[in-house]
């Protein structure tokens, strides 16, 4: 019997990281990094299953164009796909920002989901089976912070490929769903000066901001045989500070 292949995009994250040493099925991971492999070869330790570290920069078309080659050639079709790409946050007031901040988000988010998609939907439709969580954030919720129009502009756009995506492809028993945290403690925030992420942590209801272990159970569950009734959908993880 073939293995289930799972596709990790921005697998050397703190999240996708986690979610490698916690994915317990026999299966085969495809864990995509741009140059981050050490942390990669340190979850293969970790992990019981076959992990296949694979390299692209997202930010060019050509590379995650071979990407998908190496992939369909050499492992086959992935049936899960997860995608957690994305540039590192970081506040610039709308009058700072450049284009170039946008194309970049652009680039490495959504043309980055649309080509693996592109590539691999058609096949799982054929299928007749198939799994997406794609990540979000709570900025696509209720009134999104300042200073990060070019990032909360890209996740609207990724909110939309979603629920697009998962309404043309319903019939087709492929389930397409997203998660949106709220502001998570990884390396993601580097970016971000230390004392906003204090004081969201301050005026949380729980008095602090989400870890990576709040995160991974979730997508986890949208993998797993106990979404199978669930499409379309966005679920906040956000700990009560939004409704």
């Amino acid at each position: 019997m073939n293995k289930e292949i799972i596709f990790i995009v921005g697998a050397s994250s703190d999240i996708g990281i986690d979610l490698i040493k916690n994915i317990n099925d026999d299966c085969i991971i495809i864990a995509h990094y741009h140059s981050s492999k050490a942390k990669i070869t340190d979850a293969i330790a970790a992990s019981s299953n076959q992990i296949i570290p694979i390299s692209a920069n997202l930010s060019k078309e050509d590379e995650v164009l071979k990407m998908l080659d190496t992939i369909e050639e050499n492992y086959g079709v992935p049936t899960k796909i997860i995608h957690l790409a994305a540039t590192r946050v970081k506040n610039i007031r709308f009058k700072s920002i450049k284009w170039e901040d946008f194309e970049q988000d652009i680039h490495v988010s959504v043309r980055s989901a649309v080509l693996i998609f592109h590539r691999f939907l058609p096949k799982l439709a054929k299928l007749k089976k198939g799994k997406i969580v794609m990540m979000l954030s709570s900025y696509v919720m209720g009134v999104p912070p300042k200073a990060l129009a070019h990032y909360t502009t890209i996740k609207y756009a990724m909110l939309g490929l979603m629920k697009s995506l998962a309404s043309e492809y319903a019939t087709k028993n492929i389930q397409i769903n997203a998660i949106s945290p709220s502001m998570c403690e990884t390396k993601f925030l580097e970016n971000i000066n230390s004392k906003i992420v204090e004081l969201n942590a301050y005026h949380h209801p729980l008095k602090r901001n989400a870890l990576v272990s709040d995160v991974t159970p979730i997508i986890k569950m949208l993998m797993s045989k106990e979404s199978n009734y669930m499409n379309g959908v966005n679920i906040p993880i956000t700990g009560g500070s939004l409704f």
